[in-house]
């Protein structure tokens, strides 16, 4: 069930609400699809894991949802740094400056993580070399 996507590619409500498409709660539930994709998450989950999603800007991975839950709410309780979840607009709600924020924290975000990488490679490397080295 979960996405091949990065995080950064769900920044639109509607990609994140596509993901939804076996929630376990339904429409006339706090809890249901669309309420959980405005609140920024995507769904992660699977047979065994039936509720878990996933923020995408933050990466946050929750489950055991219940029907009454409000997924604002518990986004903000379980993830207090999330940027998205402490602005608490849906999409729809958001000014153009605000959609565009978002967007360039979640671009700058994935460079970071990218570099971040490149330079844990590095380090492993170089710690390989010098052992080498030393030997």
């Amino acid at each position: 069930m979960g996405s091949k996507k990065t995080n950064v590619e769900y920044i639109m409500e509607g990609d994140r609400l596509n993901t939804f498409k076996s929630w376990i709660f339904s429409n006339r539930h706090p809890c249901n699809a669309q309420k959980m994709a405005e609140a920024g998450f995507i769904f992660i989950g699977s047979k065994q894991e039936p509720d878990l999603v996933k923020c995408f800007y933050c990466s946050k991975e929750l489950d055991g949802w219940e029907k009454d839950d409000d997924p604002w709410s518990e986004h903000v309780s379980h993830a207090p740094y999330c940027k998205f979840a402490a602005r608490k607009l849906s999409e729809e709600d958001m000014t153009l400056n605000q959609f565009l924020d978002i967007i360039y924290e979640c671009r700058l975000k994935r460079i970071e993580e990218f570099f971040d990488q490149k330079l844990n490679t590095l380090d492993t490397l170089h710690a390989l070399a010098k052992k080498k080295i030393g030997n």
